[in-house]
């Protein structure tokens, strides 16, 4: 790694450091793993950049075998470790006596989750790519602990403290415990579920809310949050119709985080939607299901078309996404012309859209 000026970067170099514009910036204005290209390197000149930290100073290219990518939200061996541990609650809390049992598998979750803040507050300008722990087998595990992941990532945009962190992510870890209370047949259904059926659904969160405070497992925070996560901002959401502020700061985080995990994983009824295509559901959901605030915190935090990703429009043309200082509609480099296009500010460009990611390879 070597600082070198600005005038001295070439295509082709690695920026080793990510590059912000201000210390207040929780994204870098430039992520490091980034090839530069000389798009790129105008416009870390126009900012007023002076220097930049590279891994390849004498200018020659070198080959890279993947799009530069958010960095991983858990290690594997973390992963699993938290995964381990909600089966345990979740097989405990599904036993006759919970109390006892309980209570030592919660010790473990706080164990889990505080390591969880450690890596998130690790990193100050991670986003979130959360398709490492997906999977259609253990959905509840996988979903609960990709809610985690993402509540914590808002959190993290919110200002939270670490002791913050630490119960706001136990409350999400937690947020489904109460699916222990419904038939398993319902819980693994394949199929949508009926009236009768999602009614008994729905019982999940005061179920969840009785079992916590019962064994005195949490806070009233942790305990409200799991109430109200299916609370709406309209007063449409149940278990008690509640409207604003009146739900819990952790139901409104948690109820985000909760609708885009489940809009994005694989289910038998549906397929998965597309990231960007979620975040425009919820973002159409703003003011009427979902607090406006938590939204922005979980788009600010999502990585939704990386750097360097190739991409698909909708004329039928694949794209390098070059920069997504916009995420939602990023600036492109047309992979037959090698056009640069910007989707956002480009009045020309309003009826292209991006259609999905089609890989992780970079282009050449």
């Amino acid at each position: 790694m070597k600082l070198i000026l600005a005038e001295e970067l070439e295509s082709g170099m690695t920026l080793a450091q990510d590059l912000f514009l201000s210390e207040d910036d929780a994204s870098p204005f430039i992520s490091r793993g980034i090839i530069l290209n000389d798009y790129v390197i105008e416009k870390i000149k126009k900012r007023g950049f002076r220097n930049a930290y590279v891994e390849n100073a004498s200018g020659e290219k070198e080959e890279r075998a993947s799009t530069p990518q958010s960095l991983p939200v858990l290690d594997p061996e973390l992963r699993d470790e938290a995964l381990d541990t909600l089966e345990d609650m979740f097989t405990t809390f599904s036993s006759e006596d919970v109390h006892e049992a309980a209570v030592q598998v919660v010790k473990r979750l706080d164990k889990v989750v505080d390591q969880m803040v450690d890596s998130i507050l690790s990193e100050r300008n991670a986003l979130v790519n959360i398709n490492d722990l997906k999977s259609y087998d253990d959905y509840t595990y996988h979903h609960s602990l990709s809610v985690a992941v993402l509540a914590l990532s808002m959190g993290h945009r919110l200002g939270y403290n670490h002791k913050r962190l630490n119960e706001l992510g136990m409350c999400a870890m937690m947020h489904d415990i109460g699916k222990t209370a419904i038939p398993v047949e319902i819980i693994r259904k394949t199929t949508r579920l009926d009236s009768n059926e999602l009614n008994l659904i729905k019982t999940h969160s005061t179920a969840g809310y009785s079992y916590l405070t019962k064994a005195n497992i949490g806070n009233e925070d942790i305990w409200q949050g799991v109430l109200g996560h299916h609370e709406k901002m309209d007063g449409t959401g149940y278990p008690y119709g509640l409207k604003g502020k009146d739900i819990s700061e952790w139901s409104r985080i948690i109820s985000v985080a909760d609708v885009y995990d489940a809009l994005t994983s694989n289910r038998p009824y549906r397929k998965p939607m597309e990231p960007a295509e979620a975040i425009e559901y919820i973002m159409g959901g703003s003011g009427s299901s979902f607090d406006f605030d938590m939204v922005q915190a979980l788009v600010k935090k999502i990585d939704l078309y990386p750097v360097g990703s190739r991409v698909e429009l909708s004329n039928g043309k694949f794209a390098e996404v070059v920069d997504n200082e916009n995420q939602m509609r990023p600036i492109i480099r047309i992979e037959d012309t090698g056009e640069v296009l910007d989707l956002f500010r480009d009045r020309s460009c309003l009826s292209i859209v991006i259609k999905r990611i089609v890989d992780e390879t970079v282009l050449s």
